[in-house]
């Protein structure tokens, strides 16, 4: 059984045995509720056994549990599962958006990003985000490229003409017809690339859950 450190089995992505290979680093975003570390043990069994059956070539890299936590105390899970922890929101925060804990994602991301110390786990230049309720059922090839992230498509969350005043409320030269069916997970995309969309990222659910509307 493989505990809170992964196996060093993988190849770097330099190695000539492995030519082509671009490993990434999964991101698990969570929180530090009793649901939420149930869910991450699962994630995280079937991430490790994905990493197995890509091989040593596998793009599948490091894997670090983000937590948002109060104070950025630790949950007891990072014996198990590699973990960071950083300060949730306050709960005058939360309480004054609809209660949407969600918004822990995106600011834990935002602290992940400006922290050096923090930085320093994440092994790859990409990162896969993850969040605790997504299953790995095979091995994830990393699709994205410096300049194209790639994400997974939602077949319910197409946009609509009549949505297109709140899409440019927040995004003025939008529109529903070129907004793509994704969200900000599972998403695969270069750390730069991160970091110039993380701010929005947050501001834009911000904003959205202050509006009554």
């Amino acid at each position: 059984r493989e505990g809170g450190k992964l196996s060093t089995s993988a190849a770097s992505a330099a190695d000539p045995a492995c030519p082509g290979r671009r490993p990434y680093h999964t991101l698990l975003t969570s929180q530090a509720t009793t649901y939420q570390a149930w869910q991450s043990r699962i994630m995280y069994y079937h991430f490790v056994k994905q990493r197995k059956l890509a091989g040593p070539c596998g793009d599948m890299g490091g894997f670090t549990r983000l937590v948002a936590s109060e104070g950025g105390k630790p949950d007891g899970l990072e014996g198990e599962i590699p973990s960071v922890f950083v300060p949730q929101l306050p709960a005058s925060v939360i309480e004054s958006h609809f209660h949407f804990g969600v918004l822990n994602r995106p600011e834990s991301v935002r602290q992940l990003l400006a922290s050096p110390a923090l930085l320093r786990q994440i092994t790859s230049d990409f990162v896969l985000v993850l969040e605790t309720d997504h299953v790995l059922m095979q091995p994830i090839p990393n699709l994205a490229t410096r300049t194209t992230p790639a994400a997974f498509t939602f077949g319910y969350m197409h946009a609509h003409a009549s949505q297109d005043w709140v899409i440019q409320r927040y995004w003025p030269e939008g529109s529903s017809a070129s907004l793509d069916p994704v969200g900000p997970s599972p998403l695969l995309i270069h750390l730069d690339q991160l970091r110039a969309i993380a701010p929005r990222w947050l501001n834009s659910p911000l904003a959205l859950r202050l509006s009554s509307r």
